[in-house]
C-alpha cells in the first residue's frame, strides 16, 4: 500500500511499468487511427463521390485538427489531471470514429477527421509528457515501446482493412472496430494514478524555457515537420504509389502498405535496447541517413520490383526510432513539458499536413514518382535541420543539461 502513496515519479520501477502499459494501449490506438487514412483512401473517395486530389484534404483536415489538439494539450496537462484528459480524448476519438463509415460528404468526412485530429494531438501530447515525467532520467528505453506501439497499430490497420474489404465489400467498414475497441481503453486510462509533473515543467518557468531554448524549440520543430512528414507521406500514399505501378491488385498494395508499417514495428523494437547502447545523438543520425539510402534505392531501381519491397521496409525501419529518439535527445537538454512536447508535435503535424496534401497535388499531374521526390527531400533537409541543432547545442552548451 505504500507505493499507492507516493507520488508515481517514485515508484517502483514495476509499478511504473504498469502504470505505463495504459499509454502504450492509447498509442496502440493512434497508430490504427492515423494509419487508416491510406488504405481507405479509395473507399472514402468512392463513398463521399470525390476524386483523388479532392480526398487529400482529410490529410489537411487531420493534421489542423491534430495542432489544435496538441495546443489544447499544451494548456491542460500539468494543469488538470493527465490521465482524465487523455481518457476523454480516446472516448471523444471513438465517438467521431464510428461515424466515419456513413457519412456521404466529403466535406462531413473533412470535419470528422479534424475532431478525431484534436483527439489525437491531445492524445499524442499526453502520451509522450506523462510517459517522460513518470520515469524521468529512466525514459529513453521506455518512450522507443511506446512508439513501437503505435507502429503495432499501423502495422496492423492496413491487413485489419483489407480483411474487411473482403468481408464486407467496404474498407471503411473498419473503422466501426476501431471505434469499438476504443471505449475499454479510454475507461483503463481514467483508473490509473497521473504521473506527477516536475516543478520546473509548469507556470512560470515556462517563460524562461522559451526565452533560453527558443531556437533550439524551433530547429526541433522543424526537424519533427520534416521526418513525420515524410513518414505520413510515405505511409499514407504507398498505398497509391503501387497501385498506379500496378504491383498487383488492392490487396497486394495493402501488403506493401503493411510492409512499411511492419517495418517500423521492427525498427523501433530494435531501437528500445539500441537507445541503452548509443546515444540519441548517434541513433538520429543512423536513422536519417538509413531512411535517405531506402528512397533513394526505390527512386534509383524503379524498374527492378524487389527494390519497391525492400526500399519500403528499410524506410520504415529507418525512420522508426526517429520520433521518439527526437524527444529523448530533447530531453537530455531542457525541461520537457506539456507545451514544449506540444511545439514538436504541432511542428510535426504542420509536417503531416502539408507533405502528403503536396503529394496528392503532385500525385496525378506528375506521377506516382512524386511521392519519393517530396519524401526523398524531407529527409534531406531534416539531415541539414539536424547539423544546425547539434551545432546549436554545442555552442550554447545543452548537451550536459537537463530537467529531470
Amino acid at each position: 500500500m505504500a507505493d499507492v502513496a507516493a507520488p508515481p515519479s517514485q515508484l517502483p520501477i514495476e509499478r511504473k511499468r504498469r502504470i505505463a502499459y495504459v499509454y502504450y494501449a492509447a498509442i496502440f490506438l493512434e497508430g490504427l487511427i492515423l494509419a487508416s487514412l491510406g488504405p481507405t483512401l479509395d473507399a472514402l473517395a468512392d463513398q463521399s463521390g470525390s476524386t483523388t486530389e479532392t480526398i487529400s484534404i482529410l490529410f489537411t483536415a487531420n493534421a489542423l485538427g491534430f495542432i489544435a489538439g496538441a495546443l489544447l494539450a499544451g494548456r491542460v496537462y500539468g494543469r488538470v489531471r493527465g490521465n482524465t484528459i487523455l481518457s476523454g480524448a480516446v472516448l471523444a476519438m471513438a465517438a467521431c470514429t464510428a461515424t466515419i463509415p456513413v457519412l456521404g460528404s466529403v466535406w462531413l468526412l473533412a470535419l470528422v477527421f479534424v475532431l478525431i485530429g484534436v483527439s489525437i494531438g491531445l492524445v499524442d501530447v499526453g502520451g509522450n509528457t506523462l510517459l517522460v515525467w513518470l520515469f524521468r532520467r529512466q525514459v529513453p528505453p521506455y518512450m522507443n515501446a511506446l512508439h513501437f506501439s503505435f507502429g503495432i497499430g499501423a502495422f496492423l490497420c492496413p491487413l485489419l482493412v483489407d480483411r474487411f474489404a473482403v468481408a464486407t465489400g467496404d474498407a471503411a467498414t473498419t473503422f466501426w472496430l476501431f471505434a469499438a475497441v476504443m471505449v475499454p481503453v479510454a475507461v483503463w486510462v481514467g483508473r490509473q494514478p497521473d504521473p506527477d509533473a516536475p516543478a520546473d515543467a509548469n507556470g512560470g518557468e515556462a517563460r524562461t524555457v522559451v526565452r533560453r531554448y527558443g531556437a533550439f524549440l524551433g530547429l526541433m520543430a522543424i526537424l519533427f515537420f520534416m521526418h513525420v512528414g515524410a513518414e505520413m507521406s510515405f505511409g499514407g500514399w504507398i498505398f497509391s504509389y503501387a497501385e498506379e505501378l500496378e504491383i498487383g491488385g488492392q490487396t497486394t498494395a495493402r501488403v506493401l502498405n503493411a510492409v512499411f508499417w511492419g517495418g517500423l514495428v521492427v525498427g523501433r523494437l530494435v531501437a528500445i535496447p539500441l537507445s541503452i547502447r548509443f546515444t540519441p545523438r548517434t541513433m538520429l543520425q543512423m536513422d536519417l541517413l538509413a531512411a535517405a539510402a531506402a528512397v533513394g534505392l526505390i527512386a534509383l531501381l524503379s524498374d527492378w520490383e524487389p527494390s519497391l519491397w525492400i526500399g519500403t521496409a528499410g524506410f520504415g525501419m529507418a525512420i522508426a526510432s526517429v520520433f521518439p529518439t527526437c524527444i529523448n535527445y530533447a530531453e537530455e537538454r531542457m525541461p520537457i513539458s506539456g507545451g514544449v512536447t506540444a511545439v514538436f508535435l504541432i511542428g510535426g503535424s504542420i509536417g503531416s499536413m502539408t507533405l502528403p496534401w503536396i503529394v496528392g497535388q503532385l500525385f496525378d499531374r506528375q506521377g506516382p514518382e512524386s511521392l519519393l521526390w517530396v519524401v526523398g527531400g524531407a529527409i534531406a533537409a531534416g539531415l541539414a535541420v539536424f547539423a544546425s541543432i547539434r551545432a546549436l547545442s554545442t555552442r550554447r552548451g545543452y548537451a550536459s543539461q537537463g530537467a529531470l
